[in-house]
Formats: structure tokens, C-alpha cells, sequence
């Protein structure tokens, strides 16, 4: 996909705005503020993020020659933090149906101006923290990039070549910009990379270390996928492999440079780098700090090398069975097997004396974490002794100590004599009748309470119908005998 495919594909490109988008609309800067705000919004937002999925290389094929070029040009490498202006990037943009994007100079004007672009040798040369250097202050909209040029001092070396731009009616000035934001959202996830790796360490000193790179390694570890896609959550990494962006030499420079200047959150020196331990300021890089970090980078430049050397020897072996699994199996073919076993051999000799040389350095880099974990204890504790002494001499020392004890032990043991004379002068003071007459009326009232009860009373009709019964005759009771014999005999004298 080309630049201008990816820029009509973008929903702030809708074919009813495009008419809009590739005119000369600059004249709507007094006209039509908002309108002119909305196009350099949607010029700026689709570059900006093009240059992040992929840099230059969706303008690569437009090689041109200008005359002020002095020959070709091809722009550069896939810069993802940089915009490569021009006539390049005009060409690039240039529609069949619309023409070229005759506004698109005002875009860079206004970014320039916001300082959303800043041109690449301003930013690297720049000694001070951009956002407290009052020389780097925000101008506010409609702000002219040549009255900002003429006030900053570290960018009158482009006024001439901005003013012969202006007078080229859309052509866009041969000079490449760093996108601000490309580099602030790189620098995010990069430290966020550095803080959760240091997490992984299991004490202080651990997280010191993990905190120490040279460039070249720190580059190696996080220069793919600076923007953390495969970060995001919910995506798929194997599906976006391939087509991840990747930090250039340049996008690393500038990187490195906003992260130890500006946000000052590293200290570089030489090929060197030392991140911020937490809550603590900017410390400089030591002696210890560069022999641990060319350790570290040894260790994995030893990781890497036996991953590569075991996967040779794989691919050797494989090739060494197929030839032989070749029929029919010539001389030729059994030659070749034996040079890929040799190969394969080879390859797993140089592999094992890497991982001795790896398991060295890492005991190596190990002693020193101990060592150093020492060094801390032992500070700490130095620094605890006179604290500790002070207290003691408060204290009054261990007679002091004895002595009140032995003087509270005594007032313990008077405490609790003098509880007993309590407790028994209070027992004498009780009137033993009187508890009685008491413990009676409680008798009384629960007696009187159980008969109230419903169970009380079923038990008492229970207890006098049983009195009734044992009282009463049998020959009171009529006999059923004599009854059924009187009614058979009255039915036989009706029946005559």
C-alpha cells in the first residue's frame, strides 16, 4: 500500500471532504477558522500515525530529482519517529482525481509552529530541557512560523530556506521533522519496558542492575515494536509480527535524547545508560555500573549466539537424515550427510563452550549483586549503630533496665495481696439469711410459672383423669353382651 491509498482509507478522509483536504485551503485561515483548523487536524493526524505504522515506507517508491537536490533523492529508512518533508512526500500525495494537496504546506507551517514538528537538528542540538527552556514555549494558534523563527534563536538557520518555500505556492520545505508525539507515546512504552523488567528483580540490588544497559543492548532488547502493539491487549502477536515498525539508528538517537534530557529519567555517558531507580534523582554512571551492564550485555549477546548455534545444529541434523533417507543412497549423497553431522558436531561444541562462557558471566555478575548487597547491609547497619546507641543511653543501660523490673515486680505482687484484702473484706460483708429468703421466692415464682405453662397444664388433666379412672367401677359399666342378646330376642318376637 502506497501513502496516498493509506491516507484515503482514513475516516478522517471521507470522499465528501477531499475536495476540501487537497485544495489550497490556507485562504480559509480568516475565513473559515474552524474549517481551516479541521483540515490541518485530519493532514496532521493521518501523517502522524502513518509515519508510526510504517515511516517512509509507504513513500519510498517516489524518487525524485529537484533542482535543489543536486541528483536523487530516496529519503530515508523506515523513520518512525521522524517525517522526511519535501517534494517527495508531495509526490506521494498527489491524486489522479484531486491533484496535489496544495494545503498541506500550510500543515507543516502550523505543526512547526505548535511545535508538534520540530526539524531534526534543532531537537538533537538543543542542550535544555525542552519543556523548561523558555525558548521552546508553545505558540499560541495562527502564530506565524516566521515570526516563531525570527524569535527562536536555534532555528534561523532554516529562515531562508522557509522563505523560499513560502514563495512556492504549496511546495513543502526539504527538511525532516521529529514528530513530538511519535516520540513522547515511544518513550512511554519504553520505560515502561525498563520498570517492569526491573520488577522482576528479587531484592534492591537486583533492580539496580536490571536498571543498567549499553546502548547497543538496550536497543536489541526494545527497539521492535516501539509503540507496544503487541503490548495491547487483545492482539494477536503472530498475526502482527511482521509488519511491526522498528526503531532506526536516527529514531533511537532521538529517543535516547528525549528520555535523558527532557524527561530525565536516564543518564547516558559514552555507550552507557543508567535508568532512575524508583523514587530516587539522577545518579551518574559508575565504574560498577559499566562493568555490570557489559556483563549484561555479554549475557545476551552469549544467549543469542547459542540460540543460533542450536538451531544450526538442528537444521544440520535434518539435512544429514534426509540425505540418507534418499534411496538409492549414493556415495555422493552419503558425503554430504557425514559434512552435515560434522557441521551439526561443530556447532554443538561451539554452542556448549557458549554456555560455559554464559554460565562464567553470570556467576560473575551474580557475585557482584552479593557483593553489593553486602556493601548496602553493611551501610545500613553503620548507619543504624549510632541510632541504637542513642537509644540505649536514653534508655539508662541494663542496671536501669533491672532495676525497674525488680521495682515492678514488687508493686505486682503488692498490687495483687491488696486484692485479696479486698476481695475478702467484701465476702464478710454478705448476709447469708438473706440469701436464702431470696433463693425461696425465686423457688416459689418458678413453680408458679411452670403450672402456667401449657405443657404444665396438659400434665395436670393427664394426672386427674388418671385419678378419675382409678376410682371407677366396672360393674358401673353397661355390658355389651346382655345388649346384643335383649335387641335379638325383641327382633324374633316382631317377626312372629
Amino acid at each position: 500500500m502506497d501513502l496516498l491509498d493509506y491516507i484515503l482509507e482514513q475516516p478522517l478522509f471521507p470522499d465528501r471532504r477531499l475536495p476540501s483536504l487537497f485544495a489550497d485551503f490556507r485562504r480559509l485561515k480568516d475565513s473559515n477558522p474552524d474549517g481551516y483548523e479541521a483540515n490541518i487536524t485530519a493532514w496532521k493526524k493521518v501523517l502522524t500515525q502513518a509515519v508510526r505504522e510504517g515511516g517512509p515506507t509507504y513513500w519510498k517508491g517516489a524518487v525524485t530529482t529537484g533542482p535543489d537536490d543536486g541528483g536523487d533523492k530516496t529519503g530515508g529508512v523506515d523513520d518512525v519517529l521522524i517525517i522526511h518533508s519535501g517534494r517527495k512526500l508531495l509526490d506521494s500525495l498527489t491524486s489522479r482525481e484531486w491533484g496535489k494537496p496544495l494545503g498541506l504546506s500550510a500543515v507543516v507551517e502550523e505543526e512547526v509552529a505548535r511545535r508538534a514538528f520540530v526539524p531534526v537538528d534543532t531537537f538533537l542540538k538543543q542542550k535544555y530541557n525542552i519543556y523548561k527552556d523558555p525558548s521552546w514555549r508553545i505558540v499560541k494558534y495562527g502564530t506565524s512560523v516566521l515570526g516563531w523563527i525570527l524569535r527562536d534563536s536555534f532555528v534561523n538557520e532554516y529562515y531562508q530556506s522557509v522563505i523560499s518555500w513560502r514563495k512556492r505556492d504549496g511546495q513543502l520545505p526539504e527538511i525532516d521533522f521529529v514528530i513530538l508525539e511519535n516520540v513522547v507515546e515511544a518513550a512511554k512504552i519504553l520505560l515502561s519496558r525498563v520498570r517492569k523488567a526491573r520488577k522482576a528483580g528479587v531484592s534492591v540490588s537486583a533492580e539496580k542492575f536490571t536498571g543498567v544497559f549499553t546502548v547497543d543492548m538496550l536497543k536489541d532488547l526494545y527497539c521492535r515494536d516501539p509503540f507496544g502493539v503487541v503490548d495491547a491487549e487483545g492482539v494477536n502477536a503472530d498475526k502482527v509480527k511482521g509488519s511491526l515498525p522498528s526503531l532506526t539508528d536516527l529514531d533511537f538517537t532521538i529517543l535516547i535524547r528525549y528520555i535523558t534530557r527532557d524527561l530525565q529519567q536516564a543518564t547516558v555517558e559514552g555507550n552507557i545508560i543508567k535508568f532512575k531507580e524508583a523514587s530516587m534523582n539522577l545518579a551518574p554512571v559508575t565504574e560498577e555500573d559499566k562493568a555490570v551492564a557489559e556483563l549484561r550485555h555479554m549475557i545476551l549477546t552469549l544467549s543469542n549466539r547459542i540460540t543460533a548455534q542450536q538451531l544450526h545444529a538442528a537444521a544440520s541434523r535434518e539435512k544429514a537424515a534426509e540425505y540418507v533417507t534418499k534411496s538409492p543412497i549414493t556415495d555422493h549423497l552419503r558425503s554430504l550427510a557425514r559434512n552435515e553431522l560434522k557441521k551439526a558436531k561443530s556447532a554443538e561444541s561451539s554452542m556448549q563452550k557458549s554456555m560455559d562462557y554464559k554460565l562464567q558471566m553470570e556467576s560473575l555478575l551474580e557475585n557482584i549483586e552479593n557483593a553489593h548487597s553486602n556493601l548496602e547491609i553493611t551501610k545500613i547497619m553503620e548507619s543504624s549503630l549510632p541510632v541504637l546507641e542513642q537509644l540505649n543511653k536514653r534508655t539508662g543501660g541494663i542496671e536501669r533496665v533491672s532495676d525497674l523490673a525488680d521495682k515492678l515486680r514488687k508493686q505486682r505482687v503488692e498490687t495483687e495481696e491488696i486484692g485479696q484484702a479486698i476481695s475478702e473484706v467484701s465476702a464478710d460483708e454478705v448476709d447469708e439469711d438473706e440469701i436464702e429468703l431470696e433463693f425461696d421466692r425465686l423457688l416459689q415464682d418458678e413453680n408458679k410459672t411452670d403450672k402456667t405453662r401449657p405443657e404444665a397444664k396438659a400434665k395436670t388433666m393427664e394426672d386427674d383423669l388418671a385419678a378419675l379412672l382409678s376410682k371407677a367401677s366396672l360393674d358401673d359399666v353397661p355390658s355389651l353382651e346382655r345388649a346384643r342378646k335383649a335387641k335379638g330376642e325383641q327382633a324374633i318376637t316382631e317377626g312372629s
